[in-house]
């Protein structure tokens, strides 16, 4: 594009009228001129820029053709810049409209008025067509046709552009049902891009699913079922309910005003909605939030109800032009049968008759009977019966359930078949906060860190879904959730594990109350409800054991075993976790995971079959360790690596093979005998997608400092550290284990690549008194790494001396940030902290690290003052971004 003060004097004009009427429109915005009359305001301004640039295209090609011929063209506008519903930055879609006798002239001013268009700093989309090929395109490609229904006449002749869209929405109304499908398929593909739950944390305001394209949707739908796109026009015409009319009204104005804010913030099209500029608006806007619910997730929950509304109009809209294009309903009512007095139901749709409407929409037993029969037949809730009890329900006091009502939700939940879309039902008709109030709170509420995907009543309605999943998986958790006979427990658990989130006490305490308030609510039996509070209270105990403590210590297992206190509760928990995990987003369940899991079940479980912990009786470890010994033997390894290979951790025994251990020992038994240094290798672990380096030597005097240099080595090197195990053999020998994520390895040859790590971690333990390699700065594009700004959530760090007596936990939680584990582990090494055994938890913007410490004489860390330099200094370690 050419420079300002080389543009012709035109375009320099407009641009700079464009320039101002941006700057006095932002002016009256922030004054507080509603979204819509924005648009409005910032479509007349593209108006008058292009009016202008056209009269001087007509102007210029006057000279090369004949008047008669300009006369017949039209400029028409489509898309948001037909409809009016322009923000700052949008494109304006234009089309130079000419019948065919005047395709010369129209060419002669198109090459004039597009390039001005742009050099006037306007985004352009701008097509040449006559009448009959915009049909012909429309009719093939569904991005065309929706755009073109938006269109209006902007300049040239009224007459061309009147044949013209009279013609296409004659056409139109003919080819409805080709045309309506195009549109949804379009549509879905867009969504699937952008989102297909309208509870993204993320959002597109435009694109993804409840946004202002599902509004248009209605329109694109409107024009071919009734010949109008206005939704105004659709309301007069009852194609719209009142209620609907005023859900779709409220929601444009909201989303229209933010996509104008997102538009103005960034001086450019941005249609987005990132947790930055969350906060910001939030704070804009005069959101002041609420006891446990921050002004940002307020904000969103508005956001989202805005959204719910949307989706769940323009999926009724489509609904009812489906049913009016088969012979206007006819068949669906003729064919019906009745149910019962109030009830019938058609080939596609089941409803109550309209003068038992009102008093059946107050009735809970009698809607949770209406789902049921839904659910059995698998019909679909005509509108009218649907929006009544919606109503019915918005407007209905909560209150104690009264006992039908309560007996045909649970059942409900006893079975997986549709469990999960019908609780969606029950949510977005209000029904299961009559049951549940608590649900109320957390409609919509968004839990503000990069872990969670969805809001808290979306991820609870998932987790039953991940539930009931297992039915039909062939796997080891398929066959677990079978096995239950009655999973109605389950299911209802799950549906209310996170209600306790938007208080200032801990989610799990808070979630306690509620399912105590439930259990007495819905008469559960004592024993039910005492397994339903501590299902909910503990529903993070595998979580917390799993990935953060030793599953080789005897004492670990034996404390969760005695907290869990049975099988059946082990099996409850298991499903509940595993269910839980995959809720919260894609990938967040890894192999690592659910094999720590999966360990951490099987031990619990062997202990209450056999009442042996790790290390007692494990005959199939003594065999393992009986043919290590002998192998190694024969080939006359060092007595002491026979010696050692008895005393081998648990863990280390667990993990391989007799053969890869036989091999590993045999390996680091020639280096240690060889080498006074270390032993360093790597090789990559497909399951774990990373590259695990095993780091073996004896300690002597190194006692402090080494998984310091370790974690050095490895950030020098570029690698992020994923999980880490630290194991101490006997009083000599170390044996440490990191799995790391290596950005390089896509572009290197593997081996070449891990002998390189090698070394630097080799010369790192081996010469501790040398500089350390300056860690590789890693590039990352714009909005990678999010500011700090979003980091609401205050580090963490617990000492925990109750689980043993004689080490400490060590657990911090923190955001993570390139180098934060190399900092912490520095940071214990200058305090004399010596690390016996770590875990590493990364997972997104979050870290959740472990350390099993001492002092220098193998005491825990118990010393109240003691604790306090160490958490501030580790805090202020955490808060420091590296150079």
């Amino acid at each position: 594009m050419a420079s300002s003060g080389s543009l012709p004097s035109l375009a320099r004009q407009c641009r700079d009228r464009l320039k101002d009427g941006r700057g006095r429109i932002e002016s009256r915005f922030r004054a507080g001129l509603p979204s819509v009359q924005t648009a409005t305001a910032l479509t007349d301004l593209y108006d008058e820029v292009v009016r202008k640039i056209w009269d001087a295209s007509l102007e210029r090609a006057a000279s090369q053709v004949r008047p008669s011929q300009l006369a017949q063209l039209t400029l028409v506008a489509h898309g948001g810049y037909g409809r009016r519903d322009l923000s700052p930055y949008s494109d304006a879609d234009l089309m130079l409209l000419t019948p065919r006798r005047s395709a010369a002239a129209a060419a002669q001013v198109a090459s004039t008025l597009v390039r001005d268009i742009t050099d006037a700093g306007i985004d352009c989309g701008f097509s040449v067509r006559t009448p009959r090929e915009c049909c012909t395109l429309a009719w093939s490609d569904p991005k065309i046709y929706t755009s073109l229904t938006e269109s209006r006449y902007c300049f040239g002749s009224e007459a061309t552009f009147d044949r013209y869209f009279d013609r296409f929405r004659a056409a139109a109304r003919r080819r409805r049902n080709f045309l309506n499908h195009q549109a949804l398929e379009a549509r879905r593909e867009e969504r699937h891009k952008w989102g297909e739950t309208n509870y993204l944390l993320r959002p597109n305001v435009k694109r993804s699913r409840g946004g202002l394209r599902d509004i248009q949707l209605v329109r694109w739908l409107g024009f071919s079922s009734y010949g109008a796109t206005s939704l105004e026009q659709l309301h007069k015409l009852n194609a719209l309910s009142e209620e609907d009319f005023g859900t779709l009204r409220r929601a444009h104005a909201f989303m229209l005003r933010l996509r104008h804010e997102l538009h103005f913030r960034a001086k450019r099209a941005q249609d987005v909605l990132d947790r930055p500029t969350q906060l910001d608006i939030a704070e804009d806007w005069g959101y002041q939030g609420r006891l446990g619910v921050l002004p940002v997730e307020d904000f969103m929950q508005d956001y989202f109800e805005h959204t719910r509304g949307v989706r769940y109009v323009a999926a009724y809209f489509h609904d009812d032009t489906r049913i009016r294009s088969r012979a206007k309903g006819a068949i669906e009512s003729v064919v019906s049968k009745r149910i019962d007095d109030r009830i019938r139901m058609g080939p596609t749709h089941i409803w109550v008759k309209a003068v038992a409407l009102d008093a059946f929409a107050q009735s809970l037993p009698d809607v949770l009977r209406l789902i049921q029969l839904a659910n059995r037949y698998s019909r679909r809730i005509a509108h009218p019966t649907w929006q009544a009890i919606r109503k019915s329900m918005q407007e209905r006091e909560t209150g104690s359930p009264d006992p039908e009502s309560v007996r045909a939700f649970l059942e409900l939940l006893r079975e997986p078949g549709r469990l999960a879309s019908l609780l969606r039902r029950l949510h977005e008709l209000r029904i299961i906060e009559q049951l549940i109030p608590a649900m109320e709170r957390c409609r919509g509420l968004l839990q503000f860190n990069a872990y969670h995907k969805y809001t808290v009543d979306a991820h609870c309605i998932r987790a039953v879904e991940a539930a009931t999943d297992f039915e039909e998986a062939e796997t080891s958790m398929g066959r677990r959730y079978r096995r239950l006979k009655d999973k109605t427990l389950l299911h209802l658990a799950l549906l209310i594990h996170d209600l306790g989130k938007g208080y200032e006490e801990d989610h799990s305490e808070v979630g306690r109350r509620i399912a105590l308030e439930v259990a007495d609510a819905f008469g559960m039996s004592a024993e039910d409800k005492d397994t339903l509070q501590w299902l909910i209270h503990r529903h993070l105990l595998i979580n917390e054991v799993a990935f953060r403590h030793d599953l080789n210590d005897p004492e670990v297992v034996h404390k969760f075993a005695v907290e869990v206190g049975s099988i059946a509760r082990l099996e409850l928990l298991l499903i509940h976790t595993v269910a839980d995990l995959q809720a919260v987003g894609p990938d967040v369940l890894n192999d690592w995971k659910m094999g720590l899991i999966e360990d951490l079940y099987l031990r619990a479980r062997r202990y209450f079959e056999t009442g042996n912990l790790p290390g007692e009786n494990e005959l199939d470890l003594d065999s393992k360790i009986e043919q290590v010994g002998v192998a190694l033997g024969e080939k006359d390894a060092d007595p002491s690596l026979i010696q050692f290979a008895r005393e081998m951790p648990l863990s280390l025994l667990r993990q391989h093979s007799t053969e890869d251990l036989i091999h590993e020992l045999h390996q680091v038994g020639e280096w240690l005998s060889q080498n006074p240094g270390c032993y360093c290798t790597g090789a990559v672990d497909p399951a774990a997608s990373a590259v695990r380096y095993t780091i073996v030597l004896r300690l002597g005097e190194q006692r402090i400092g080494i998984f310091a240099r370790i974690t050095a080595a490895f950030s020098a090197c570029g690698l992020s550290i994923m999980r880490a195990n630290v194991e101490t053999v006997g009083q000599d020998l170390l044996w440490d284990q990191f799995w790391v994520n290596d950005p390089e390895l896509k572009q290197r040859e593997a081996n070449s690549r891990i002998d390189e790590v090698c070394q630097v971690v080799s010369r790192a333990i081996d010469e501790p008194e040398s500089v350390m390699p300056t860690p590789r700065r890693v590039w990352q594009t714009q909005g990678a790494r999010e500011p700090s700004s979003v980091l609401l959530l205050p580090t963490k760090i617990v000492f925990d001396n109750d689980t043993f007596d004689h080490q400490t936990i060590l657990s911090i939680f923190a955001y993570d940030r390139p180098a934060l584990l190399s900092s912490i582990s520095k940071t214990l090494s200058d305090m004399n902290v010596v690390i016996q055994f770590a875990k590493i938890d990364t997972h997104l913007d979050q870290i959740a690290d472990v350390f099993y410490v001492t002092n220098l004489d193998e005491t825990p860390i118990t010393d109240s003052e003691q604790q306090e330099q160490i958490r501030t200094s580790l805090v202020q370690a955490i808060g420091e971004m590296p150079n």
